[in-house]
C-alpha cells in the first residue's frame, strides 16, 4: 500500500484527523512511494495498519 495526498485528504476528512504540513511531507516520504528492496533482495510490503500506526506516531510527534 501507498500513501497518497488523497489518502491523507480522506483521513482528514473522514477521521476528523489533523495533520500538520510537517507530518504529512514525513508520512509522503515514508509511505508515498513503492518499498525497494533491501540488502537480501526481500520487499517489506506495509499493511494499512503498519501505515496507520506509524501516521499516528508521525501526527503526534510533530503536531
Amino acid at each position: 500500500m501507498i500513501v497518497t495526498k488523497k489518502y491523507l485528504h480522506n483521513l482528514r476528512d473522514k477521521n476528523l484527523v489533523s495533520i500538520s504540513e510537517i507530518a504529512e511531507k514525513l508520512i509522503l516520504e515514508a509511505f508515498g512511494k513503492d518499498p525497494e528492496p533491501d540488502e537480501e533482495g526481500r520487499v517489506h510490503i506495509y499493511t494499512e495498519q503498519d501505515i496507520l500506526e506509524n501516521i499516528r506516531k508521525f501526527i503526534r510527534e510533530n503536531a
